[in-house]
C-alpha cells in the first residue's frame, strides 16, 4: 500500500504517471504558505516545483499577476495544449485552496458519495445512536465505512474519488503526529521502501509543509512507484466550517513535478506515480466513558496506471482504503 500522505495509500495499483490538458502552478517562494490563521513560519525554503492548478479557482486577475511577477521575460508556456501558471510569493493561494477542497470532500456526506455494499449494510442495521461522532455517517467501532464518487472537477474524472472512515484509539493529535513523521511511514506501510522531507518549507507547533519523495513497491506492480508531493498539515479552526467534536487537523497533499513541463527525467527504475488530491482528516471524538479517541477520515484521487483496466483500479483502491485505516488503527493498538 502506498502512503496516502505522499503516495496516496489508494493508489497501489491506481497511479502512473500522466500528461493532462490542465494547470501547473509553480510553488517556487512560499513565504506565505500559511494560511493567515496560522501562526508565521519558523522555516521557509526555496524549491522550483509545479502543482496542478485546473481546480484552484484562481481567478484571472490572481493568473495575470503570478505572470506579470514571474514571466514577464516569456510567453505563457504550453503542454499539450495546457496552460502552465508559475506562481512566486503566493503559496499561499495555492495551499488554502488544497485545504479547502479537502474539507468539502471529506465533510461530505451527502448522496454523491455511493457506500460500498458492506458500508452501506453497516449504516442501515446500527442505531443512530451508536455512531460517536456528532456528523451525519460518523465511525464507530471497528467499522470501517468505505465510498466511492466521480469527481466533479475536470482533471482525472475517469478515476473515482474514494473516501474512508474509522475510529483510531489514539488522540487526534497522536495519530497527525504519525502521518506528518516521515521516518515512521513503514511501521503502518508494508510496501512502503521509504520516505523523506526533501524540502521543510514551514514548520510550526500546528502546521507544515514540506515536498517529500517516497517509493512503494505493492505486489500488484513490476517496479518501485515513485511520488513526490507537496504536503501540509494544520491544527483546524472554527472558521474551517467542519463539524467537530474537539480538536481536529487536516492534511491535504498533491504531486508535484521538478520543471513547468510537468514532466520528469528519465528513470527506468521506477515508475511516477501522480496523486491529484490526498486528504487526511482527523477529528477528536470522546467515548461514553470520557475517553478521548478519534476518527480518520481519508479521501484519494489519484491516476491509474497505464494497461491496469479502471474497474479493477477502482477495486484495489476500496480495498487500500479500508486497508489503510485498519493499519494506522493497528499501530495504536500494540
Amino acid at each position: 500500500m502506498i502512503d496516502h500522505l505522499t503516495d496516496d495509500p489508494l493508489a497501489v495499483e491506481v497511479q502512473a504517471s500522466s500528461s493532462f490538458n490542465n494547470c501547473f502552478i509553480s510553488v517556487t517562494n512560499l513565504t506565505k504558505l500559511i494560511s493567515p490563521r496560522i501562526a508565521s513560519p519558523r522555516v521557509v525554503k526555496r524549491t522550483d516545483s509545479f502543482i496542478r492548478a485546473h481546480d484552484l479557482n484562481l481567478s484571472e486577475e490572481d493568473i495575470q499577476r503570478v505572470i506579470d511577477d514571474e514571466r514577464t521575460d516569456r510567453e505563457t508556456s504550453e503542454r499539450d495544449g495546457s496552460t502552465l501558471v508559475p506562481i512566486d510569493g503566493n503559496g499561499d493561494i495555492v495551499i488554502n485552496a488544497l485545504v479547502e477542497i479537502g474539507l468539502a470532500e471529506a465533510g461530505d456526506e451527502s448522496s454523491r458519495w455511493i457506500a460500498t455494499s458492506g458500508t452501506a449494510y453497516v449504516l442501515k442495521k446500527r442505531p443512530k445512536q451508536q455512531r460517536m461522532g456528532p456528523w451525519k455517517n460518523a465511525a464507530s467501532g471497528k467499522d470501517v465505512l468505505v465510498w466511492s464518487t466521480k469527481c466533479i472537477r475536470n482533471l482525472g474524472a475517469e478515476y473515482p474519488v474514494v473516501k474512508a472512515r474509522g475510529v483510531i484509539n489514539a488522540s487526534a493529535r497522536d495519530v497527525v503526529d504519525l502521518l506528518r513523521d516521515s521516518s515512521k511511514v513503514t511501521i503502518y506501510n508494508k510496501s512502503s521502501l521509504g520516505r523523506k522531507d526533501k524540502v521543510v518549507l514551514t514548520s510550526n507547533v500546528d502546521s507544515e509543509a514540506k515536498i517529500m519523495s517516497s517509493l512503494t513497491k505493492p505486489p500488484i506492480v513490476r517496479k518501485p512507484l515513485e511520488c513526490v508531493t507537496l504536503f501540509y498539515a494544520r491544527q483546524l479552526t472554527a472558521q474551517d466550517n467542519i463539524e467537530l467534536d474537539g480538536v481536529g487537523y487536516i492534511t491535504v497533499g498533491r504531486s508535484v513535478w521538478e520543471n513547468e513541463d510537468g514532466r520528469t527525467g528519465a528513470n527506468s527504475s521506477t515508475t511516477r506515480c501522480e496523486i491529484l488530491l490526498s486528504v487526511n482528516l482527523v477529528r477528536e471524538i470522546t467515548t461514553t466513558s470520557g475517553q478521548k479517541v478519534c476518527e480518520l477520515t481519508i479521501v484519494t484521487h489519484a491516476v491509474s496506471p497505464a494497461g491496469i483496466p479502471l474497474f479493477i483500479g477502482k477495486k484495489a483502491a476500496l480495498t487500500a482504503a479500508d486497508g489503510y485505516i485498519k493499519d494506522i488503527r493497528a499501530v495504536f493498538e500494540k
